[in-house]
């Protein structure tokens, strides 16, 4: 009979010293956040969101480059689309698509689409795979996607021209 009653009491012995370390461990935390929430409160200068008190003034050079007629102009260059351009877009085009990619996407991809996209828009990886007789049969893969980064540098190649010949109707 003596051992179910040590039994008993070294288990209620523990119970209560888990919920006595749970009790003291969640008024810390209570604690322990209060304090953080008075100094954040009480220092709302070094505090992430506050209302700064200094006032600040804009510098004369600042006020002079604003004012109109300055030197300051912005201007992007317009390419004709031509092969040799829109090749160069649909580098651009994979690289861009390889920033995006959901699975897979960063910048590390985003390198290595462009690297086959300059495979594609050059020849290179089309003339490779027909050299072969085993990849012969990827010939056809490998000229649709080809045909599908030339579409989509001539229409990021138009989209740039537009928006440099916009930037050039609003600075003039």
């Amino acid at each position: 009979q003596v051992v179910p009653v040590v039994e008993s009491a070294a288990g209620l012995f523990f119970s209560t010293t888990l919920s006595l370390v749970a009790s003291m461990a969640s008024r810390v935390l209570r604690i322990l956040l209060a304090a953080v929430a008075a100094v954040v409160l009480l220092q709302t200068r070094k505090a992430f969101v506050g209302v700064s008190h200094t006032a600040v003034t804009a510098a004369p050079k600042v006020i002079l480059a604003a004012e109109s007629g300055s030197s300051f102009s912005f201007s992007l260059s317009e390419y004709p689309e031509n092969d040799a351009n829109v090749s160069s877009a649909s580098i651009v085009f994979w690289f861009i698509l390889g920033l995006l990619t959901p699975f897979l996407g960063g910048f590390t991809f985003g390198l290595i689409l462009a690297a086959a996209g300059w495979g594609l828009s050059t020849g290179g990886l089309l003339s490779f795979v027909e050299k072969s007789e085993s990849t012969k049969q990827f010939a056809e893969y490998v000229t649709t996607l080809n045909d599908f980064g030339k579409k989509g540098g001539e229409y990021g190649l138009k989209a740039y021209n537009f928006v440099a010949k916009k930037s050039k109707e609003l600075t003039a």
